[in-house]
């Protein structure tokens, strides 16, 4: 008979934290409504004889990501203004804990790192708004890695 998932082990998308490591000071960023990093894969087309369909190969990888934070936290604007009087580019890292009580899945730490913000907002108002001010940040990174990964469950 094929296993069926326990309901209880998917991971809820608001158990976790966030923390950004900026200018070697680490933040608990708990303005954050929203994170996600992908890698994404540079292919190269691989036509083969013999084969009526090309094949594909990984040749590089690209980290990208976005976040939704709420507009009252400087630490994007400060950057974007220390890039712009002093060149200093603005890099930070970021620790993202994914931990739900509820699942045996247990928790899963991410560590994304060398993160380059696409923009940054430098001022915004919303006069036909009936919601609170965000801001979304795209970005690249260059590396990852696993503090430590959820268990595979039974």
């Amino acid at each position: 008979m094929p296993r069926i998932m326990e309901t209880a082990n998917a991971i809820s998308g608001k158990e976790g934290m966030l923390y950004l490591t900026i200018n070697g000071r680490s933040l608990e960023f708990a303005e954050i409504t929203k994170f996600d990093a992908k890698v994404e894969y540079k292919k190269a087309s691989v036509p083969r004889v013999g084969a009526r369909m090309d094949g594909s190969k990984i040749v590089g990888a690209t980290g990208t990501g976005n976040m939704t934070v709420y507009y009252h936290r400087p630490e994007m604007r400060a950057m974007a203004l220390e890039y712009l009087r002093s060149g200093k580019a603005p890099i930070l890292d970021a620790m993202v804990v994914n931990e739900d009580a509820t699942s045996s899945a247990g928790k899963q730490t991410t560590l994304v790192k060398n993160i380059v913000p696409d923009s940054a907002m430098i001022a915004i108002l919303d006069g036909e708004s009936d919601d609170v001010l965000k801001e979304e940040i795209s970005f690249t990174y260059d590396d990852f890695d696993f503090l430590n990964q959820f268990k595979v469950t039974n």
